[in-house]
């Protein structure tokens, strides 16, 4: 069953409301039941030095304490293009985990699909999934080839159609060794709420082959508001139909 929720941004987060405060967080998540949760800042709102790392890790575990919840000190990275993240593996390290985003296309640097075609966006985002999988910083990647109508700037039942076809014509031989290779380096597939919120359902037969292969699964809300915090009833039906068990479900590996 899932009860953790391991993609959750704080006010740091240019993107997140102001109201995403550690202590509004836990009271949110708590009250919704979860027993585990992760702050998944994105890296470039944060000082990458050590120094600063630690003081938030100081300020995570004092909120966290009489708590019952465990919270995790994560963040969230992306892959600019093959070889090369927004984060060094000897940075990440100083994390609980890295959620690494492959499909940060509104961040400048990061490599692009030349244009809205469904077999260049399948190449190029299955590039992009293996440049994630490959880069030794990442434990969880994030809403795997999920389109965003804000990023694209595509209405959104135009671009679910685009995002259907694209899945149409992927090369299921990459796929399949790259989640292989994920499954081989204890990799989890981030289980988004956006497939349901960009009406990108068609996902569930990409979920179906992560399951079957053996690759980890984890909750991820990308939550930027204490509405989000909660894992929606939709995502929880949706496991039970993919007949996710907890032998399934990814763990931070300091819980382990």
């Amino acid at each position: 069953m899932l009860t953790a929720n391991y993609h959750i941004h704080t006010h740091l987060s240019p993107c997140a409301t102001d109201d995403m405060r550690l202590r509004q967080i836990l009271d949110a998540a708590e009250k919704t039941g979860l027993s585990e949760i992760g702050i998944t800042d994105h890296c470039y709102g944060l000082e990458l030095n050590s120094t600063r790392l630690r003081e938030l890790r100081s300020e995570v575990d004092q909120a966290a304490s009489g708590r019952d919840i465990r919270v995790y000190f994560g963040v969230e990275a992306y892959i600019m293009r093959h070889r090369m993240a927004s984060i060094t593996p000897q940075i990440g390290a100083l994390f609980d985990y890295v959620v690494m985003a492959p499909n940060h296309y509104n961040i400048r640097g990061v490599a692009q699909p030349v244009r809205l075609d469904p077999r260049i966006l399948a190449d190029h985002e299955l590039y992009m999934l293996e440049a994630a999988v490959n880069h030794p910083a990442t434990d969880i990647v994030a809403h795997p080839f999920v389109l965003s109508p804000r990023i694209f700037r595509v209405a959104p039942d135009r671009l679910a159609a685009l995002a259907h076809a694209m899945m149409d014509v992927i090369d299921e031989k990459r796929l399949a060794e790259t989640l292989d290779r994920m499954r081989q380096r204890d990799i989890a597939i981030e289980l988004t709420p956006k497939m349901f919120q960009f009406s990108q359902v068609h996902l569930e037969s990409f979920y179906r082959l992560c399951v079957e292969r053996g690759v980890l699964l984890a909750y991820g809300g990308d939550s930027h508001d204490v509405d989000e915090i909660a894992i929606p009833q939709q995502v929880l039906l949706f496991a039970d139909r993919l007949g996710i068990t907890d032998d399934a479900l990814w763990s931070p590996p300091s819980s382990l």
